[in-house]
């Protein structure tokens, strides 16, 4: 999917695009949880998947265990793609790194996206009240991560050396997720859409909706039928709600039970 040493990974390229998309992977995956996104989107958008140190195309190098760390590698590679249009997607420990880095980008170089998408991911002001687990022995680690977010492949459970490459990109991400501390900032001057999942109980439904204190755009608020890893379990929903929304308009078909809240 890309070449070592990539921070950013082009899967499709369209030179005409008149708009980019940047992926964050959530916790313990890389670029690949994104797979067939380039194929989804039509002809004027170009997506660029975020992939951070220590997996996949970078599995030699060491894993980052901070997010106030990894956001300026990954912005010294995304610049140069900053030449038009951007939007930014970010799944659970993903959504506050792409929302860190559209702070950064103001703050470093008057810049940002024109619109931020974020999922399965508590407001940057809640802070972490669950149970630590960074420092949990390797099976208290892994059971406690099935138990929380589900998903963990069964050939990784079983196999001593998949786990052994797995488990230090684990206890990274979730050492990011544990110690990360919001410092307040003016909201950001884009749109905003966050998505959950219904059987989410990772995170509160009040606790998405703190997300709105963010931006001045446009704010909206979409629950899908799924748990915390929704971007599989609902992906052509989520894809068709991220087309309507940078086309001035949602489209998404809604499964019965969902939620959407919009404020203008």
């Amino acid at each position: 999917m890309g070449h070592s040493g990539q921070s950013i990974l082009v899967p499709k390229r369209r030179p005409n695009a008149r708009r980019r998309l940047f992926c964050f992977p959530h916790a313990g995956v890389g670029p690949s949880v994104y797979r067939g996104w380039a194929d989804d989107f039509s002809a004027d958008a170009e997506v660029c998947l975020i992939q951070p140190p220590g997996r996949e195309g970078r599995l030699r190098e060491a894993p980052c265990s901070s997010i106030a760390a990894l956001v300026p590698m990954l912005l010294e590679h995304m610049l140069p793609l900053l030449d038009r249009p951007f939007a930014f997607y970010g799944h659970s420990l993903g959504a506050t790194v792409a929302f860190e880095c559209a702070l950064h980008l103001r703050r470093a170089h008057s810049l940002g996206p024109f619109h931020l998408f974020v999922g399965a991911s508590p407001a940057p002001q809640v802070r972490w009240h669950h149970p630590p687990l960074r420092s949990l022995p390797e099976k208290d680690l892994l059971d406690e991560m099935e138990k929380r977010y589900g998903g963990l492949p069964r050939e990784v459970l079983a196999d001593s050396e998949m786990r052994a490459l797995v488990l230090p990109i684990l206890r990274a991400d979730i050492t990011s997720i544990e110690t990360y501390v919001y410092s307040p900032e003016p909201p950001l001057p884009c749109d905003l859409t966050v998505f959950g999942g219904l059987q989410d109980h990772m995170v509160k439904k009040s606790e998405l909706e703190k997300w709105r204190d963010h931006a001045t755009g446009r704010f909206r608020l979409q629950m899908l039928d799924g748990n915390h890893l929704f971007l599989k379990l609902c992906r052509a929903q989520l894809l068709e709600s991220i087309a309507g929304e940078w086309d001035g308009g949602c489209k998404s078909m809604q499964p019965a039970g969902a939620f959407d809240e919009t404020r203008t």
